[in-house]
């Protein structure tokens, strides 16, 4: 590649790739390292001249072993912008070296290098994934799923990376203390979870389900055992709960706003009364799981109404980015949901955060969020699933 005037190299989880190094032998008479100082983990190469590293010639990096299976970043810097290539699965041994194997020049996407980090809300898979996913789809054996898994693991830990490169930014900035802890506990929530995550994905992809009826208000929720659950396109709103129980009162002009204030046994009520009306489908609440199913990944950088960027609830159409991996709307922010689940302590699982909630606090994949469900709660609200009767 032409025009490169500098490249970075980053262990995303901070391990030394450069320092001085004390050595020993151990029993097999081969040099490990006893003892580091001046450690980095970052490793900076500027060309010799304005012109840049020469083009089609091989540049080495040389580092101490290194454990980089987590991931590591490989920044690129050409015409005053910068890509970035994140590389998992693979670790520097001694005396051996290794390369960005999957790195393609056409895809490494240059921008200024002090631009915030803006996360696509989400990327479309990539080729090799959907040949694999293809191909599992016209012969689903375990072969084929494996094959699929890895690569929807790599995809997976590549995110992780990124994220971890920031966690180290936003640590060596040493300015905003609180978006270090919410970066870290983004990341640890990740790693914590990368198989279930997985096996969600894994799940809505293979699902072979279109929405039969793409102008009602029911979304398939793809990847649940229960081929025929659906999750409603909004949070139940105050004219329909009022049409289930007229003494209801609300603000004049809101009947598009979640219905709030709302006890558990009340939610489960009005989706008895809702199976009443209808032979054909059963009515209930979400569990933990279907609404992150539902919901998919938050993007990092979604328009929503939360951290007091409005003081109390909009129309639960108000924010457009809100719309989760089913196609629904109002996942994040604006009213918390309530679920079915429950933790230890039998206080029931709320999600999406709302109105007055940290960004943080509105992601998906947070499930320590409770409330006690004898009560109704301001900026709780409820969503509801519909599927097939027990015959």
């Amino acid at each position: 590649m032409s025009g490169v005037t500098k490249v970075e190299l980053e262990s995303v989880d901070g391990y030394a790739l450069s320092g001085k190094a004390k050595l020993k032998w151990d029993e097999q008479g081969v040099p490990v390292v006893a003892e580091m100082s001046d450690s980095c983990y970052i490793l900076t190469f500027n060309a010799p001249d304005e012109f840049g590293f020469l083009p089609g010639k091989d540049y080495v990096i040389s580092t101490l072993p290194c454990n980089l299976y987590g991931g590591y970043r490989l920044s690129i810097y050409k015409d005053g912008l910068a890509a970035d290539y994140f590389g998992v699965h693979q670790t520097v041994e001694r005396a051996s070296y290794i390369t960005p194997i999957d790195l393609v020049e056409s895809e490494l996407a240059f921008d200024d290098p002090d631009a915030p980090l803006v996360e696509e809300e989400r990327p479309e898979l990539d080729a090799t994934t959907t040949a694999l996913l293809r191909q599992y789809q016209q012969n689903p054996t375990e072969e084929n799923k494996e094959a699929l898994m890895e690569q929807m693991g790599i995809r997976y830990d590549k995110v992780v990376a990124r994220k971890k490169s920031k966690l180290r930014e936003l640590e060596r900035e040493a300015l905003t203390p609180d978006l270090v802890d919410e970066m870290q506990e983004i990341v640890d929530e990740m790693v914590e979870n990368r198989d279930i995550r997985l096996e969600q994905q894994f799940l809505r992809l293979i699902d072979p389900r279109n929405d039969d009826n793409p102008d009602d208000a029911w979304m398939v929720l793809r990847g649940v055992p229960e081929q025929d659950a659906y999750i409603g396109y909004a949070p139940v709103t105050n004219a329909e709960y009022a049409v289930f129980n007229p003494d209801f009162s609300y603000d004049a002009g809101k009947n598009n706003y979640p219905a709030v204030n709302i006890p558990i046994a009340q939610a489960a009520a009005y989706c008895d009364w809702l199976t009443a009306q209808d032979t054909s489908h059963t009515y209930r609440l979400p569990t933990d799981e279907e609404w992150i199913l539902a919901a998919g990944h938050m993007p990092k950088d979604v328009s929503m109404n939360s951290g007091y960027v409005e003081y109390g609830l909009t129309a639960v159409d108000a924010y457009s980015q809100t719309t989760g991996a089913c196609g629904g709307i109002d996942f994040w922010g604006n009213c918390w949901e309530w679920t079915s689940s429950v933790d230890a302590n039998g206080l029931y699982i709320i999600k999406g955060g709302s109105w007055d909630s940290d960004r943080d606090d509105c992601r998906s994949e947070k499930s320590d969020v409770v409330r006690d469900g004898s009560q109704g709660y301001a900026n709780v609200g409820f969503r509801i699933v519909r599927t097939a009767p027990n015959i």
